[in-house]
């Protein structure tokens, strides 16, 4: 070796190599370590970190780790990426929070620390202020300038307040990405958030949400009214408030344009993907990553069903038929979901995901004979066991001592000799995330266990330590429907069959 060469020097900030050099994947960071846990969350109906819906709106833990996460850095963020504050905006009724949702779903999916800040849940909070709730939902708080001096200054109070929220979570939370959704419907106030983010050393990038589709926008507007706001409202008086909103916000509101905007970042997205005008981008890998999920997102208030298959115990190889107890076991399926569909029908419209085991593909025939449109693919096929396959614990300690230890302490990403990670799962699916995300219509997966389970911590966006032990009992069908604030979770149990 050439004595010119320099040695590899140490890293001048400690931590900084250990990724590579001793851990792979590290839950928390060394530098957040005054988390702010006092920050609003979401608690509409005050089931909120329950079972029954998932954990968007929490705060990320320290021991919190990406199901897809990319790689792991002591910083608990990625290299280059700098902080970003993303800023919706649109119009009431146009999807900005649906949207917001679904994209932090999908990058903290990526190991991306990401945090919603809705300034509609700042305002709710203060419906117990000074100003009562009937205020706080009245004509002139929607105005840009109310001319009440209290409901002006609440107003600012609300803004400032969540903008300062936002600082502190990339200070001292370590964050990466905040989310900051609300109407933005001004041009100068965009700037002066721009302005004000970049002197805090924060990139800004603008997305605006636009719907000139009548029809999408009728039954987005109708999906609105589920918001927060008109808990145990009338849904006709509801509606009727909603739409008064929207002509109010109407008569201000301001598109983003290259012309006068030239030096923003932003994405102007048209119909939920169906067209997209980009100004000002850097084509880093974050932002890569955004543009290409808000080509594929859509507005979602549908469900997605998972059903176990059937023959859970074969080995990995095997691939034989469909006996009748899998016949008998797949008629029960059918049956149980049919009640949960008006009519006791099942509509000719669900989609229907297999692997393309044959037993699986057997299993689909009876919804393609109901009209369904059935899809088999081979990336749902489950993880594969390796050399690890058939042996019980104490086997695997004997033979595999090593292995068993590190499958003990992180049974999410460690292999047995030739097998597959469920970290390797969750990679293997993204493009079918992502197909998932484009579609509006019901969608049935019928899958081994650990696929269900990588499934459900993306929709239900679990910490990646808690995926492994996710027990799906064959007696269940798991239904997750998207809600507009939260997906949310219910169980339909299949009668006769054995709950193993």
């Amino acid at each position: 070796m050439s004595s010119d060469i320099a040695p590899i020097e140490e890293s001048k900030i400690p931590g900084n190599h250990s990724a590579r050099k001793i851990q792979r994947w590290n839950p928390s960071s060394i530098y957040a370590t005054n988390i702010d846990n006092s920050s609003i969350q979401i608690d509409t109906d005050n089931t909120n970190n329950t079972d029954n819906t998932d954990a968007i709106h929490n705060n990320i833990p320290l021991n919190h780790i990406s199901p897809a996460q990319m790689y792991s850095t002591d910083s608990g963020n990625m290299f280059h990426a700098g902080s970003i504050c993303i800023i919706m905006v649109g119009l009431p009724g146009r999807g900005k929070t649906n949207l917001s949702i679904s994209l932090c779903r999908y990058l903290r999916w990526l190991g991306v620390r990401t945090k919603l800040f809705h300034l509609g849940d700042y305002r709710r909070k203060n419906n117990n202020s000074d100003l009562n709730f009937e205020k706080l939902m009245s004509n002139s708080y929607f105005t840009p300038s109310p001319e009440n001096l209290d409901i002006k200054l609440l107003k600012l109070k609300i803004k400032n307040n969540m903008i300062n929220d936002i600082v502190k979570y990339f200070s001292n939370s370590n964050g990466q990405i905040a989310i900051y959704d609300a109407i933005n419907g001004l041009s100068n106030e965009r700037l002066e958030l721009l302005n004000f983010f970049n002197s805090k050393n924060i990139k800004c990038l603008f997305i605006e949400t636009i719907i000139d589709n009548i029809n999408l926008l009728n039954e987005n507007i109708k999906d609105s009214v589920n918001s927060p706001d008109y808990l145990n409202w009338d849904p006709e008086i509801a509606l009727e408030n909603f739409k008064n909103r929207i002509k109010i916000s109407e008569s201000y509101y301001q598109n983003l344009d290259i012309k006068s905007n030239s030096n923003l970042s932003f994405i102007q997205s048209f119909n939920f993907g169906e067209k997209m005008l980009i100004n000002n981008l850097k084509h880093d890998f974050l932002t890569t990553k955004i543009v290409y999920y808000l080509l594929n997102a859509k507005i979602k208030s549908h469900s997605i069903y998972f059903a176990r298959c059937s023959l859970n115990k074969l080995n990995f190889k095997d691939d034989p038929p469909i006996n009748e107890n899998g016949k008998n076991y797949i008629n029960k399926i059918f049956n149980t979901l049919k009640n949960d569909f008006p009519n006791n029908e099942i509509p000719k419209d669900l989609i229907v995901w297999t692997s393309t085991r044959l037993r699986t593909i057997q299993s689909s025939e009876i919804f393609k004979e109901n009209g369904c449109t059935v899809k088999h693919r081979p990336e749902l096929t489950q993880l594969n066991p390796g050399a690890a396959e058939g042996l019980s614990n104490d086997q695997l300690k004997e033979k595999f001592n090593s292995d068993y230890c590190k499958y003990i302490d992180d049974p999410y990403h460690h292999r047995y000799p030739r097998a597959e990670s469920y970290h390797d799962l969750a990679l293997k699916i993204e493009p079918l995330i992502l197909e998932m995300e484009k579609l509006s219509n019901d969608v049935l997966i019928i899958a081994d266990e650990t696929i269900i389970r990588i499934f459900y911590g993306y929709l239900m966006a679990s910490n990646a330590i808690d995926i492994p032990s996710i027990k799906f009992p064959q007696n269940e069908i798991i239904k997750i429907t998207y809600h507009t604030y939260n997906n949310q979770i219910e169980k339909l149990i299949v009668n006769d069959i054995d709950n193993e």
